[in-house]
């Protein structure tokens, strides 16, 4: 059987060390079929209020998040979610470095699962162009997304899970 968890973050800012995380959405593709019916979706309250600038990208609000468990809470589930399964995620050092502080920040060891990034098979596949952000990369991949779908982690997660498949038999 071959398993991997695709998933996205959507945070407050940039930097670990000053942002917070607002929503994980993660979704896994078991032997080449997307399961979104198993997949994990939870936000997650960041304890500070959220830029606007972030809302406006995202459309997550204070109140959307203001019931929500804190990072203490959701991340033993998203952990236990993803167990030891390789991660996918689209330039995956964001999503990595974040998951990464806050498994610190919570008294959990290290990450052990492999991680493939998405936005590195796209330099695999597009040597010759010098974009790859995720909405240039599903563009090129003809991969259809609506404005809802973005930046939300499990539309984002659900849409880097298809571009992931059609790389994979891409470099097959």
């Amino acid at each position: 059987m071959y398993k991997v968890i695709v998933f996205d973050l959507e945070t407050t800012g940039l930097d670990p060390l000053d942002d917070m995380i607002l929503e994980i959405g993660a979704i896994p593709i078991i032997n080449g079929e997307i399961r979104r019916d198993e997949g994990f979706e939870r936000f997650v309250n960041p304890g500070i209020p959220i830029p606007a600038h972030i809302t406006g990208i995202n459309g997550i609000t204070d109140e959307m998040v203001r019931d929500a468990p804190s990072i203490e809470k959701v991340l033993p589930e998203f952990l236990s979610y993803i167990g030891s399964d390789p991660l996918v995620a689209h330039n995956a050092p964001f999503d990595i470095g974040f998951l990464t502080h806050f498994m610190k920040k919570c008294g959990y060891g290290r990450l052990q699962n492999a991680v493939i990034d998405t936005k590195e098979l796209s330099k695999e596949c597009f040597p010759r162009s010098h974009r790859h952000n995720l909405d240039i990369l599903l563009s090129r991949l003809g991969i259809s997304s609506s404005a809802e779908n973005r930046h939300r982690s499990m539309g984002d997660a659900y849409l880097t899970a298809r571009a992931y498949l059609s790389m994979r038999g891409w470099l097959n």
